[in-house]
């Protein structure tokens, strides 16, 4: 066992427990063996038996408790693992694992104080703050993460787990150049780390270097490519205009077997593979699918209630007897309107611009009003606004300027579709602030939303096309009544005009911006900066009007989107 041959081990472990099976301990060492060998079933029935044998043994309940754990019965493990830290308070893996299985169901804040805990007082273990980073991560809390990982690595500079850890941290971050060197060291501690390869394929994605993913992926370890391989290297031969090899890999896989994250993957990149051959209702019918294996969490009631709510309390007479941070940087530019309207491409061609920092999309504003309202902003928001100080607001404006960096004299973007929902905000915060509003057709921008993977849940209503539609009804009238009830410079910039007209276009953005004309802007596309976003691929290319009218191809199976575009908005 010790040597890491579980599998000479348990013919040797059986024997031991048929020949004395009242010895916890073999029992224990055969749970062990069985679950080395991902055997988990039968290591639960034999750490089952040991603690039986042995009810105070805090190890064996520890072992039964991460087996538990393994199986997806986590009130068992919770349960088991409380006992073996109640016989053995300072029990290291006891804490950890009781930790890890609260953050798991939803226990987070007692989860979390127990890592926390054990990993300040595993002075010489890096495990504890491994485990630590690995829950704050999954959480969001990307910064607490980050120290996390860099402690442990204090402990255990080779450590390849908290090296992968930090390097997919400092990806989620933004910080690509870090991320790719933490990851690259990882793989060089341990060369078949499939976490790290996964990470340092979504940068070199993301960097447009298609390449150098499918030869991560060559060099895996895999003898079965798992789902995210299949779909990652199908992904990049679409890229690179090799659809017989795209389809050489979605022919390794079956999407019934995969759980639904992989599956709606899967099924997205082979209907963009039958797009690309011209099969429009067959890849309808993937994306149709993609689209419905995964649960949507879009209030179809709520979010019109919202836009209602905020149009009513946001008024121009409001306004003007509303605190604000008394801020006046006008270095902040808010990109806002629908996904896949050209909010990337607008922002990429602004940060080949020598005076702009494109800080992509930034989730401060969208986190503010649940911190504002104390956690309810469903019951507070926008209304707690009336009583919100001047001094939160400052402070606010200070932790964004602080949050981009070294900024300089440079105008500072933000490019997250759905602040059109906190222009208001954004005014009282930043009052000389500029907003640049990316408008499309409705009919193209809703089949792009429907074609797209996205995976935050923010994104829920792009899986049905009905919901689409009312989506995009209530950011053209809220849009509409920014314009009329803000002091703010608004700016709209037509998705057709732009790729029609391009020149002229981003000379008048470039206007709009207060600077000076560079003619980099207009070769945006040689611009190496990252872009986070399904429209990574495009703003690497020259302006082109290919997806102008696009949704035509698909009329015959858009009517839900265009019914919900013309329904009456629910007062």
């Amino acid at each position: 066992m010790d040597s890491g041959r579980p599998h000479e081990a348990l013919p040797i472990l059986e024997q031991a427990t048929r020949s004395r099976p009242d010895d916890a301990e073999a029992w224990n060492q055969l749970g062990r063996a069985l679950n080395n060998l991902r055997r988990h079933p039968e290591a639960r029935q034999a750490f089952e038996t040991a603690a039986g044998l042995a009810p105070d043994s805090a190890d064996i309940l520890t072992n039964l408790g991460h087996v538990c754990r393994a199986t997806g019965d986590l009130s068992e493990a919770a349960r088991v693992l409380r006992e073996a830290t109640r016989l053995a308070p300072d029990h290291r893996r006891a804490l950890s694992c009781l930790a890890s299985v609260l953050v798991t169901s939803g226990e987070t804040e007692e989860g979390l104080s127990l890592m926390r805990a054990a990993a300040r007082a595993a002075v010489d273990d890096p495990w504890p703050s491994v485990q630590l980073g690995d829950a704050l991560q999954g959480l969001g809390n990307l910064e607490e993460a980050e120290s996390a990982y860099r402690h442990a690595l204090k402990v255990s500079p080779d450590l390849s787990a908290a090296q992968a850890g930090l390097g997919a941290a400092l990806d989620a971050l933004g910080r690509y150049e870090e991320a790719e060197s933490w990851l690259r060291r990882a793989l060089e501690s341990s060369p078949g780390d499939t976490a790290a390869i996964g990470s340092l394929c979504h940068v070199l994605e993301l960097a447009g270097r298609p390449r150098e993913v499918l030869s991560l992926i060559d060099a895996g370890p895999w003898d079965s490519a798992p789902p995210w391989v299949v779909a990652t290297a199908a992904r990049q031969h679409l890229r690179l205009g090799q659809p017989d090899l795209a389809e050489q890999w979605l022919t390794r896989s079956d999407p019934d077997a995969m759980d639904r994250r992989s599956r709606a993957a899967v099924l997205n990149v082979k209907a963009a593979l039958l797009d690309s051959r011209g099969d429009y209702p067959g890849a309808f019918e993937a994306f149709t699918a993609a689209n419905q294996t995964l649960p949507s969490g879009f209030d179809e009631s709520g979010y019109p209630a919202s836009v209602n709510r905020l149009m009513r309390f946001f008024s121009r007479d409001q306004m003007r007897v509303l605190p604000d941070s008394g801020c006046d940087s006008d270095r902040p530019v808010f990109i806002v309107g629908m996904p896949r309207s050209g909010t990337s491409l607008v922002e990429q061609i602004l940060g080949s611009h020598s005076q702009v920092l494109a800080c992509g999309e930034r989730r401060d504003f969208y986190r503010l009003p649940r911190r504002l309202s104390q956690g309810m902003p469903g019951a507070h928001w926008p209304e707690c606004l009336a009583e919100t100080s001047r001094e939160q607001l400052a402070a606010a404006a200070d932790a964004y300027i602080e949050t981009a960096g070294p900024v300089g004299d440079r105008r500072i973007t933000d490019k997250l579709p759905a602040n059109f929902l906190n222009l208001g905000l954004v005014q009282l915060i930043f009052p000389r602030a500029r907003v640049i509003y990316c408008r499309r057709d409705p009919m193209d921008t809703g089949l792009s939303c429907y074609q797209q993977d996205f995976q935050s849940p923010g994104m829920d209503f792009a899986r049905r096309l009905d919901h689409i539609g009312l989506y995009q009804q209530g950011c053209s009238r809220l849009m509409e009544h920014w314009k009329s009830a803000l002091e703010l410079p608004i700016y709209t910039v037509d998705y057709e005009a732009l790729v029609s007209s391009p020149e002229s276009q981003v000379r008048q953005l470039v206007e709009f911006m207060g600077l000076d004309w560079e003619d980099a802007c207009l070769q945006f596309h040689r611009n190496e900066r990252i872009v986070r976003t399904a429209s990574s691929g495009q703003v690497r290319q020259p302006i082109y009007s290919s997806s102008v009218g696009r949704w035509r191809r698909y009329e015959n199976f858009l009517q839900p989107l265009r019914f919900a575009l013309e329904a009456r908005w629910p007062d």
